[in-house]
């Protein structure tokens, strides 16, 4: 497994804790994705044209959108469970408008999320987005703030960031999910 830092895995793995039975979702892996968003998965012929437009493909991730497709209909599900790939996706929609079947492969990764999400694992860029989401308000942190004065702006943005009541109810909603219970973002 890759290290994001040193120490720190690229993916925390806890599908163990998940109360499904193993052998029927991974035989299931293809129809649960679908089911989580990727209706035409099946569509796709493997032509490459997602992957030759990709940045993930572009920057080295080892599952980026031509080969999840071609690993969730394989039922590879433990090596994809393991992989950032899909955390990574920046929902560019490139592959979405060049694929000549129409599947979709933006789709396809944010199901991957989904499943990944229900199996408890989770991204360590997720991981780092909810900790942003939670201190900040926004799951992308806001850098930039002396090049927002100097052109006249506020150093925070008009968001949750620069309104202490909704980041407040933000954080008390945060408090009632599933991700506190997990305990990888704090939340004091």
């Amino acid at each position: 497994m890759e290290m994001m830092e040193e120490g720190v895995p690229d993916v925390i793995n806890l599908s163990y804790l998940a109360e499904r039975e193993e052998t029927e979702l991974e035989k299931r892996v293809a129809e649960i994705i679908k089911e989580l968003g990727a209706e035409r998965l099946m569509y796709c012929m493997q032509c490459g044209a997602c992957a030759s437009i990709c940045p993930l493909a572009r920057v080295g991730f080892e599952w980026y959108n031509k080969k999840l497709i071609k690993a969730l209909i394989l039922g590879l599900r433990d090596e994809l469970l393991d992989d950032p790939t899909p955390w990574a996706c920046v929902a560019c929609n490139r592959c979405t408008e060049i694929c000549p079947r129409r599947v979709s492969p933006f789709e396809v990764m944010f199901a991957m999320r989904r499943l990944m999400a229900e199996e408890y694992a989770i991204g360590s860029l997720a991981i780092e987005g909810l900790r942003s989401l939670y201190e900040y308000g926004h799951a992308v942190y806001m850098a930039g703030r002396e090049a927002r004065k100097k052109v006249g702006l506020p150093e925070k943005p008009p968001s949750t960031e620069s309104d202490p009541k909704a980041l407040e109810d933000l954080r008390k909603i945060l408090k009632q999910t599933k991700l506190a219970e997990l305990g990888l973002v704090p939340m004091e």
